[in-house]
C-alpha cells in the first residue's frame, strides 16, 4: 500500500469532509486529463495538505503567535508552513514540498483550491447541522421558542468552532476584488441558502402555517442566515452580548430569530409587513 493511501494523520482529527469528493472542489491541480485530477483531489495526501491549511487558520484567527501572518491575505498559509503541519499531524503521508509542488503548480494554484476546500468544510457541517434543527422544529410541540434557542446556542458554538468561518470573512471582504473568491462565496451562500430555505420550509408546513403577504421563503432565509451570522461575528470580536443567567451563548440570536419568525409569519390577518407595521405602530 503507497504512503497515499494510508489513512489522513493519527495526529489529526478526521475532517468532515473525509467522504467527499472533492474533484468539483479541489480543481488547480497539475493534471492534464480529468481522471487523473480527480484521483489526485481525492488522495489522502492532497486532502492533508488542505487540512494542514485549516489547521494554520485556526491557529492564525485564535491569538496565537501565528497571528501575525494573518495580516497579510493568506500569507500564512505559505508552502513551507503547509508542507510542515502536514508533516506533523500526518507523519504516515510523508508530505513533503516535492510531493507539495506535484499537485500545485504554483501558490496561486493551491490558495485558489484551498479556499474552495475550506469554504465547502464550513458548509458541509451546517448543513447538516440545519437539517437535524428543521426536523427538531417540525417535531416541537408547545416548546417553539425553546428549541429556537437551543439551535441559536448550537449554531453560535458552531460558528466559533469553526475556523473555516474566520476564512468566509476574509474571503467575503475580498471576493470583489477576486473571481475566484467570488466564485467560492457565492457556492458557499448557495447552498447554505438553500438549506435554511428547507428548513423554514418544514417548519410552516408542519403547522399550516404561511409567510406574509410579499414575503418569500428565500428572503426570510436569507434574513436568518444574516442575522446567525452578525451574532457570530459579534462574538469573534468579544463583543457579544452578555447573555444573563441561565441564558446560551445564543440568546442575542435567538431573540432576533424569534423576533423575525413572529414578524415574517402570516398571523391570519393576511396583511403585508408594511402593513402589519403601520396598523400597530401608525396612529
Amino acid at each position: 500500500m503507497s504512503s497515499e493511501t494510508v489513512g489522513v494523520g493519527h495526529a489529526a482529527e478526521p475532517s468532515a469532509l473525509a467522504g467527499l469528493d472533492l474533484s468539483g472542489t479541489v480543481t488547480n491541480l497539475s493534471r492534464v486529463r480529468a481522471k487523473n485530477r480527480a484521483r489526485l483531489a481525492n488522495s489522502d495526501l492532497t486532502r492533508a495538505f488542505l487540512e494542514a491549511g485549516l489547521a494554520l487558520t485556526d491557529q492564525a484567527f485564535t491569538g496565537s503567535r501565528e497571528a501575525e501572518g494573518a495580516r497579510q491575505i493568506l500569507s500564512y498559509v505559505s508552502r513551507p508552513r503547509i508542507v510542515a503541519r502536514a508533516q506533523a499531524d500526518c507523519p504516515d503521508l510523508a508530505p513533503t514540498e516535492a510531493k507539495f509542488r506535484d499537485r500545485w503548480a504554483g501558490q496561486q494554484d493551491f490558495l485558489d483550491d484551498f479556499v474552495s476546500y475550506a469554504l465547502v468544510s464550513r458548509s458541509v457541517p451546517l448543513e447538516s447541522a440545519i437539517d437535524r434543527w428543521a426536523e427538531d422544529l417540525a417535531a416541537a410541540d408547545g416548546d417553539v421558542a425553546g428549541v429556537v434557542r437551543r439551535i441559536a446556542d448550537e449554531s453560535v458554538e458552531l460558528f466559533l468552532d469553526l475556523p473555516s468561518y474566520r476564512l468566509q470573512l476574509l474571503t467575503v471582504t475580498s471576493a470583489a476584488a477576486d473571481t475566484v473568491l467570488a466564485g467560492a462565496a457565492a457556492a458557499l451562500y448557495a447552498a447554505l441558502g438553500e438549506a435554511w430555505h428547507g428548513l423554514l420550509e418544514r417548519f410552516l408546513g408542519s403547522r399550516g402555517l404561511r409567510l406574509r403577504p410579499g414575503l418569500t421563503a428565500e428572503q426570510v432565509a436569507a434574513l436568518i442566515q444574516a442575522v446567525g451570522e452578525g451574532a457570530g461575528l459579534r462574538l469573534l470580536a468579544g463583543i457579544g452580548y452578555r447573555a444573563h443567567d441561565g441564558e446560551g451563548p445564543g440568546a442575542l440570536l435567538a431573540s432576533a430569530l424569534l423576533g423575525l419568525l413572529l414578524g415574517a409569519i402570516d398571523d391570519g390577518g393576511g396583511l403585508s409587513l408594511d402593513d402589519a407595521v403601520d396598523a400597530r405602530f401608525g396612529r
